[in-house]
């Protein structure tokens, strides 16, 4: 920084850096931020000193470390920070200085390699050729042209989306997952422009594992989940770009804004495209950067998260429902958590009751002595049998009982390591430092127990059908049923889904003892352990064993035997993300109440149509088939009405146009072949009749012109009138001279559009 003399002396005396070799810049390229002194922001600034590699000749005139990055790389940046920025500009000392250092390894590598960039050094260069070959593209290293910028793009994206999807982060439309999504399309998009039109860049995953996994071993162990998560995401991408009817009308916006003076395409449009015609965001600012037009992000960003809010409201499983005003504490009641060193022993696992002492009460971020009934309260105690939400296991339920107060706590949760009872107070005080009898709701507690050693059961069975690249990849376990999403590519097929529900029935029916231990994390992989997909764990943890063939790493509640399960039922299986797929399904006497609301509806459906269970199929067959008999009679009822007395009606008001007899009429209840129809019946009623019928189905406009011979003679176009009267209803048509169609979207500019007839005919005439 120009103004740092501190910093010229100890690189220019302390380390002997020639000053010809130490360059000054303003606070607008050597101060973090940057401009502070300056433009601000106000608060913790300084300068920077940076460190450049010269990598040798350059093609700009004049070449320095002030016009000319490509020779001068940057491969280190120490950020002085020392000051506090006030108002009007002071640089106040801070009396804590520090140092925040930031370096490149890649680039660092790329100087010590001898290549010109961090993407042609030894890990990295392999896998930009790969892409290139893809591509059919040959690649030259450092090259600044379009085609090596996106290959080098192509190559860092396809690596970094392999190490997100090993580490559990998939892609999403929101938080993480969004960013992975993000990387995946923005790669797939400079692969289209390279003219690779399918998926590829899961192919590159192979490459990624052969010269990274020494360092990163989870690309190799997730290599399958990884490609087949990337295919199938690729696949979808590509489908939304080929199959949106919308890319017409995006083009045509496009164009519209880029001839326009503004160059700004309205949010309206933006948030149109992307949410009902399924265009990508992706998509859409690459075209709109080629072609010089902007949006508005902060508006689009408030549409889009309005639309997240409303998609969410409801989502929530059954047993969430209870829900405080204020569900997480403040970060005053957690600092004040973190100064007093309050901490609960969790004892759960072995006990469902236990006396404790009430170590806070906190009432709307507010800490309190008490807790008065009515109030909803944040209680954290000293020794708890309540699990705390984590894991995607609920938490417990229960109650908090004293001789002087009694309380029912609705959810228990984990906020920054502090397990926190959501309560409410229902008689009495609940006073801090008193004792209390913890007591967890023992029902709940076993059915949510049962779900959760089932979630275990049916991943052994998963990846006993489906094949060992199913990872558990989420789950959110309840007393009333569970979710279990897992990676597997493709939906499961009715064979597959049966074979899994039986083989978890088996098992539960052969019974197993499920055993606990803590060990260390290395002795658990030995032991064959599966982790759940994406989780980080400590050096301890926690093995669940079930009968020598599950083994997975666990913090919830289980079953002490497999048997206790009983009943294990599938109810719903989808996908959730690209190469991702989620079970729902229900045990014990939730299985049994799933299999009796079926048989109410069957036992229904049954006493609707007049039969018996073992009959319903033959009666369904035998009503399909008196459905499409009366469908035809119906259409054959419907036709003859139009040509009957309804034509009659309309040929009764023929008005003649420079000598054409013509009727322009809407007419009700008519699709397209019975205004066809009506028109030919009428030009066998009329020797002379030019005939334009229309009719309305929902949001659609049917339009149907017919003319005789002779006025085909005289130069009526039945096909070019309809066309251009279709203009009216927003759509299109033709045909022949003497039969034309057309349809629209705007049923309400049909009156106009049947008015303009007229008109036509005289211009027709005249031609």
């Amino acid at each position: 920084y120009e103004q740092d003399d501190e910093t010229f002396e100890i690189w220019n005396r302390l380390v002997g850096v020639p000053a010809e070799r130490i360059w000054r810049f303003d606070d607008k390229s050597n101060f973090w931020p940057e401009s502070a002194p300056t433009k601000g922001p106000n608060g913790p600034c300084g300068p920077c000193t940076e460190i450049l590699i010269d990598t040798g000749a350059s093609t700009v005139p004049d070449s320095s470390p002030r016009n000319d990055s490509s020779r001068f790389v940057e491969v280190w940046n120490l950020v002085l920070q020392q000051f506090d920025r006030q108002e009007g500009g002071k640089l106040a000392p801070l009396p804590s200085k520090n140092i925040d250092t930031g370096m490149g390894l890649e680039r660092m590598a790329a100087i010590m390699q001898g290549v010109p960039s961090a993407q042609d050094i030894d890990v990295m260069s392999p896998l930009v050729q790969a892409a290139a070959e893809q591509a059919g593209r040959t690649y030259t290293p450092g090259g600044a042209g379009a085609d090596d910028r996106r290959l080098r793009r192509i190559a860092e994206h396809a690596r970094s989306v392999a190490f997100c999807i090993a580490d559990g982060a998939l892609p999403d439309r929101y938080g993480r997952g969004y960013v992975v999504r993000r990387l995946i399309r923005r790669a797939a998009l400079d692969g289209r422009q390279l003219g690779v039109n399918g998926p590829f860049l899961f192919l590159l995953v192979p490459v990624v594992e052969k010269h990274m996994a020494g360092a990163y071993p989870e690309v190799r162990e997730r290599r399958t989940t990884i490609q087949n998560i990337l295919e199938a995401e690729e696949k979808r991408f590509a489908a939304a770009l080929e199959d949106s009817p919308g890319i017409r009308l995006f083009e045509e916006a496009t164009a519209e804004v880029a001839a326009a003076g503004a160059r700004r395409m309205p949010t309206g449009r933006v948030f149109e495209f992307y949410d009902t015609f399924g265009i990508p965001l992706e998509f859409m600012e690459q075209r709109w950067e080629e072609e010089g037009v902007t949006y508005d992000r902060e508006g689009f960003s408030r549409a889009l998260d309005a639309r997240r809010a409303q998609s969410r409201a409801g989502s929530t499983m059954g047993e969430a429902a209870i829900v405080f005003k204020r569900e997480f504490l403040g970060e005053d009641a957690l600092d004040r958590l973190r100064r007093e060193n309050i901490n609960s022993e969790f004892v759960g696992y072995e006990a469902a009751e236990s006396e404790a002492a009430v170590l806070g009460i906190i009432v709307d971020d507010q800490w309190r002595d008490a807790a008065e009934p009515g109030d909803e309260a944040h209680v954290l105690l000293d020794r708890t049998p309540f699990y705390a939400r984590a894991g995607g296991q609920v938490g417990d339920v229960g109650r908090l009982e004293s001789d002087a107060a009694g309380a029912a706590v609705v959810d228990t949760i984990l906020d920054h390591g502090f397990i926190v009872h959501l309560v409410k107070v229902e008689k009495g005080r609940l006073q801090r430092r008193a004792r209390v009898r913890a007591a967890v709701d023992a029902a709940t507690r076993l059915a949510t127990a049962r779900n959760h050693t089932a979630t275990h059961v049916l991943q052994w069975a998963l990846r006993s059908v489906l094949g060992e690249h199913v990872h558990q990849a989420g789950s959110e376990v309840g007393p009333e049923r569970f979710r279990f999403d897992f990676t597997h590519p493709t939906a499961l097929a009715p064979e597959e889904r049966r074979r899994v529900e039986t083989l978890v029935n088996e098992r539960i029916l052969g019974g197993a003892p499920v055993e606990v231990r803590l060990t260390t994390l290395e002795d658990a992989r030995q032991r064959g352990a599966i982790a759940l997909f994406g989780e980080k764990y400590g050096d301890q943890v926690r093995l669940v064993s079930i009968g020598g063939w599950s083994m997975e790493l666990c913090g919830g509640t289980h079953m002490p035997e497999i048997a206790r399960i009983g009943l294990f039922k599938i109810i719903g299986e989808e996908s959730v993300a690209a190469g991702v797929r989620r079970i729902t399904a229900v045990t014990g006497l939730g299985a049994l109440a799933y299999l009796h609301q079926e048989e109410d509806r069957l036992a229904d459906v049954c006493k609707a149509l007049k039969c018996a269970p073992d009959t319903l199929l033959a009666r369904l067959e035998n009503l399909q088939r008196e459905i499409k008999d009366l469908r035809g009679e119906l259409a054959q009822a419907r036709s003859l009405t139009k040509r009957g007395g309804g034509l009659d009606d309309v040929l009764a008001a023929v008005e003649t146009v420079d000598g054409v007899p013509y009727a322009a009429a809407e007419v009700e209840g008519a699709d397209a072949n019975a205004l066809r129809e009506a028109c030919d019946a009428a030009r066998k009623k009329q020797k002379s009749i030019l005939l334009v019928l229309a009719s309305r189905e929902g949001d659609k406009v049917n339009l149907v012109a017919a003319a005789t011979k002779d006025l085909v003679a005289r130069g009526i176009h039945a096909g070019n009138l309809v066309r251009e009267i279709a203009a009216d209803v927003e759509g299109g048509g033709g045909g022949r001279p003497d039969m034309g169609q057309a349809g629209g979207k705007k049923p309400g500019g049909l009156p106009a559009a049947l008015a303009r007839v007229p008109e036509v005919i005289r211009k027709q005439l005249k031609k």
